[in-house]
């Protein structure tokens, strides 16, 4: 993996280091949070002859600069398995239970984010030996649901008149669906979206159970929209108000996932 030549590594204490993990693959993105021009990203996807964590592994001991002191390291997990809790409900030593309430199967490391815009806590899990593997590789980092960066943004944005928003984002073969209505949150959830209608339906699904209404509500599109123009049309000629988010890219980039636009948004603002 090459790094451009504006990336020096001697200095990382200068850069952030965000890391994103998906089901079958790995992307991370080191920037510097002072000058916008350095920025790089770069993803991998998963050999089908390893695990996630032998993937990992071998990434990790193949590159040698994960484990660099980094001004500040950020993992991303890109998952449909959260839930939201409200905070007033939270009890930190009741994660694990609460998290299997809604989740259903075994899970691994129950790690939570509280959304302060919102007031909610999103509990999302991650495979214990992976955790301990980035633990133990990475300067001290922090980890978020893929959700969590998004929220903060999305419970403000539109945020005007008697209307709810839902906002969909198509991503990495799953769409993430969430409704506000202000700044409340009504519901938050990702699905699969491999099949033709996979998404629309869910969608559609996410829309009747809200009570959204198809003339007055508002909702806002993202992500990856040129692989997903077929249900992106769709809803356009069933939903009056229509909006496509586009958060600033960095130069060189058409495109990249709306989680990491945001937090690079919000850390520039």
């Amino acid at each position: 993996m090459f790094l451009p030549e504006n990336i020096d590594l001697a200095q990382s204490e200068k850069y952030t280091l965000s890391i994103r993990l998906i089901p079958d693959g790995f992307s991370f993105c080191i920037y510097s949070t002072a000058d916008r021009s350095v920025f790089h990203y770069q993803e991998k996807r998963f050999s089908k002859t390893l695990s996630q964590i032998g993937n990992i592994e071998k990434i990790f001991f193949e590159v040698n600069f994960f484990s660099h002191p980094f001004q500040k390291v950020e993992v991303t997990v890109v998952s449909p398995r959260y839930t939201t809790v409200p905070d007033a409900y939270f009890e930190k030593k009741r994660a694990g239970e609460l998290f299997t309430f809604n989740i259903h199967g075994e899970h691994g490391k129950v790690l939570n984010n509280l959304v302060s815009e919102t007031g909610y806590h999103i509990l999302f899990d991650l495979d214990e030996e992976l955790y301990s593997f980035l633990c133990r590789n990475l300067w001290n980092p922090a980890f978020y649901s893929h959700q969590a960066r998004l929220h903060p943004f999305l419970s403000n944005y539109r945020n005007e008149g008697n209307r709810k928003r839902c906002f969909v984002d198509f991503h990495d073969e799953m769409v993430s669906v969430t409704c506000f209505y202000g700044t409340r949150l009504l519901s938050s959830n990702t699905y699969p979206a491999r099949e033709r209608y996979e998404a629309l339906f869910n969608i559609a699904n996410v829309w009747e159970h809200q009570s959204l209404d198809q003339n007055t509500d508002l909702l806002v599109l993202s992500g990856n929209l040129r692989e997903n123009s077929e249900s992106a049309d769709t809803l356009r000629r069933l939903i009056r108000n229509v909006e496509e988010l586009k958060p600033d890219t960095p130069n060189g980039y058409l495109s990249l996932p709306t989680d990491i636009l945001l937090a690079l948004n919000s850390v520039e603002s």
